[in-house]
């Protein structure tokens, strides 16, 4: 839970402090939180907190950043239900988490895309949504990666090991 609210802050500082904008694009706004989502949902027991988690950030996500109410909860519920059918197949793994970062990030940014150029907010191309896409995955990648190196006992479960079993274990979890 405090991995939640650690990404949190993060992002609304990302979103309110750095303005690295290209075209009116924040390249920050909010994928930090989106992409950590994976590692907070394995980090998360309960799996109904993470739902709950996930309406009210979108929420508020909706109340400071949005102007259409709802689109926001809307992802953030389906983006959940993603995560949680995904973990249902595969194991949580290094490169799993990262698939599911990357895929999460992808389907964010083209979501809104589609809801902005379908109410006629904005006339975005598709050159604006690659950039938004390929800029932002590369600060949320290093996020996730270095929130997996963290936090790993958490995540993979595992103790204090030997450097012969702790690679072996590394390699067993990337792939």
């Amino acid at each position: 839970m405090i991995y939640y609210f650690i990404t949190i802050i993060l992002d609304f500082l990302f979103s309110a402090f750095i303005s690295s904008t290209y075209q009116d694009i924040n390249i920050f706004f909010p994928v930090i939180l989106i992409s950590s989502l994976p590692v907070i949902y394995i980090l998360l027991k309960n799996k109904k907190l993470f739902f709950i988690l996930m309406a009210i950030t979108g929420i508020i996500y909706d109340t400071l950043f949005s102007d259409i109410f709802l689109i926001n909860s809307y992802f953030f519920i389906l983006y959940g239900l993603f995560i949680n059918n995904y973990y249902k197949k595969y194991d949580p793994k290094v490169l799993n988490i990262l698939i599911i970062s990357i895929l999460g990030i992808v389907f964010y940014d083209v979501f809104i895309f589609f809801i902005l150029i379908f109410i006629k907010y904005s006339n975005f191309e598709i050159d604006d949504l690659y950039y938004k896409i390929m800029r932002s995955i590369l600060i949320n990648i290093i996020y996730v990666l270095l929130s997996i190196i963290i936090l790993k006992s958490r995540i993979f479960g595992h103790k204090k090991r030997s450097k012969r079993g702790l690679k072996r274990h590394l390699l067993h979890n990337i792939f």
